[in-house]
C-alpha cells in the first residue's frame, strides 16, 4: 500500500529552516551574482562531467565555467590517470584546446605558437626555444586544477587549497549513494537549453513537485502518489550539510494510455533491477551549488538523469540535461527508454518556458519575496545554504 505523507511535516522535521518568505533580490541582483562567483563557484566542488566520457588514454573534455571565466581541461593521460588543468597555454595565455571533447595522440599543442604539452601536462616542446631567456620547460607545464572523482563523477575546485576534500564536502550524499552503479547506466541523450533566466530560478523550479499536477498534468501529472486533494507529497526529505534529497513514490493505479500500456505491461518483462541506495522510487538529489542527480525507475530498470545549471550571466543560464539508461535487455526495454525520453523532453520544455516567465516576473521587482509552502522545503534549504555562503543579507 502506497502512503502519502501528511501536511506540514517537513517544517516539524527541520524547524531551523523556518517558514518565512525568501527574498527575490538574489535572483536578479548583479551584486549577488558577483558574490556567487567569488564565494560559491570559486569555493565549492563543482561537477564537470564523468570519467565515462574519457575512457581511453588521450581522451579529454573541456568544461567552461563561465561565471568564473575559467576553462577546465579534463584528460586521461597515457598512464591512465585522470587529471584536471586550466585550459591555458603557459606562453601567452592562449586557450589551449578549442574543441569541447576529443582525443589527442599523446600530446596537445597550442594553435598560437605550437607549444606542445604531453597528455599528463608537461611542456615537451617549444619552437625556437634557444631564443628565450632562461626557459625551464619543467616549470612551465599546464596549471593543475584541484580535481577529485566520486563514483565516476568528476569534480573540480578552483581554490588553490580547498577547505574540504570532495568526500567531506559531499557528506551524507556519499553515505547514501556510495556503491550506486552509475557506471552501469551509460549516457544516452544530452540536451542543452540556453535560458533567459537566473540559474537559481531554474534549479528552484525543478526542486519541488508542487507544480507537477498543474503544469505537467497532460504529460506526467498522475505519475506519483497523490493525496485526496490531488496533490503530491514527498515521501521523505533529507538534508546533508550543503545538499538535499527528496523522494516520492510512483502511482501504482495510474491509468496508462494505450501506447504506455503496450510498452510497460508486456509479457516478456525482464526481472526488476532495483538500486538499494535509492530511498523511494524517484529520488532528487541537489548537490550544492548547481548539480542534480535524479534516480528513477523506467519499466523494470533504474535509470538516472543529471542536471548542471551553468550561469552565464545574472539573467542567462545553460541548463544541461543528461539522460542515462542501462543497456536494454530487450526490444521492449529499448522502446520504453525512447518513449520515456520523449515524455521527459516534453515536460522539460514546459519547465524551460516557465523558468523564463518566472525570471521575468522576479526581475520586474514587483515582488520583494517569494512564498514557500511545506513541500517547497528543499528550496528553502537551498537558499539558506546560499545565504550562508554569500552572506548577502548578513553583510547588508
Amino acid at each position: 500500500m502506497k502512503t502519502v505523507a501528511r501536511d506540514k511535516q517537513w517544517a516539524e522535521k527541520y524547524p531551523d529552516l523556518g517558514t518565512e518568505p525568501v527574498p527575490t533580490e538574489p535572483y536578479y541582483s548583479d551584486e549577488h551574482y558577483a558574490l556567487e562567483r567569488e564565494r560559491i563557484f570559486r569555493r565549492c566542488w563543482i561537477n564537470v562531467g564523468r570519467v565515462d566520457e574519457i575512457p581511453e588514454p588521450g581522451d579529454y573534455f573541456v568544461r567552461e565555467i563561465a561565471i568564473c571565466n575559467v576553462s577546465v581541461l579534463i584528460i586521461r593521460g597515457s598512464d591512465g590517470a585522470v587529471r584536471g588543468f586550466h585550459n591555458v597555454c603557459s606562453h601567452r595565455g592562449n586557450t589551449l584546446v578549442l574543441d569541447e571533447r576529443g582525443s589527442c595522440p599523446g600530446s596537445l599543442y597550442c594553435h598560437f605558437h605550437n607549444w606542445i604539452y604531453s597528455d599528463t601536462g608537461e611542456l615537451i616542446r617549444v619552437p625556437d626555444e634557444e631564443n628565450f631567456f632562461d626557459l625551464d620547460k619543467s616549470e612551465l607545464g599546464l596549471t593543475p586544477v584541484n580535481m577529485d572523482i566520486w563514483e565516476g563523477f568528476v569534480f573540480v575546485h578552483l581554490s588553490p587549497e580547498p577547505a574540504e576534500t570532495l568526500r567531506q564536502y559531499l557528506g551524507g550524499v556519499t553515505e547514501q549513494l556510495d556503491g550506486c552503479p552509475f557506471h552501469e547506466m551509460p549516457l544516452m541523450q544530452t540536451y542543452k537549453v540556453d535560458e533567459q533566466a537566473n540559474w537559481k530560478v531554474a534549479l528552484d523550479a525543478q526542486n519541488e513537485l508542487y507544480h507537477l499536477p498543474f503544469q505537467h498534468h497532460l504529460i506526467v501529472g498522475d505519475a506519483f502518489v497523490k493525496n485526496d486533494k490531488g496533490l503530491i507529497r514527498f515521501q521523505d526529505v533529507n538534508l546533508y550539510n550543503y545538499h538535499s534529497v527528496w523522494s516520492c513514490e510512483n502511482n501504482p493505479t495510474r491509468a496508462l494510455p494505450p501506447l504506455e500500456s503496450m510498452l510497460f505491461n508486456g509479457d516478456d518483462e525482464a526481472p526488476v533491477i532495483r538500486i538499494p541506495q535509492m530511498i523511494g522510487e524517484f529520488d532528487f538529489f541537489v548537490v550544492f551549488p548547481n548539480f542534480v542527480l535524479l534516480l528513477f525507475e523506467v519499466g523494470n530498470s533504474t535509470s538516472y538523469i543529471s542536471y548542471n545549471l551553468w550561469p552565464l550571466a545574472v539573467d542567462r543560464t545553460i541548463w544541461e540535461i543528461r539522460m542515462h539508461f542501462r543497456d536494454p535487455r530487450s526490444t521492449r526495454e529499448r522502446l520504453q527508454q525512447e518513449y520515456f525520453k520523449c515524455i521527459i523532453r516534453d515536460a522539460l520544455q514546459e519547465d524551460a518556458f516557465a523558468h523564463e516567465n518566472i525570471h521575468a516576473g522576479l526581475a520586474s521587482r514587483a515582488k520583494s519575496h517569494v512564498i514557500l509552502q511545506d513541500e517547497e522545503a528543499p528550496i528553502r534549504y537551498f537558499h539558506k545554504v546560499l545565504e550562508d555562503y554569500c552572506g548577502f543579507y548578513r553583510n547588508a
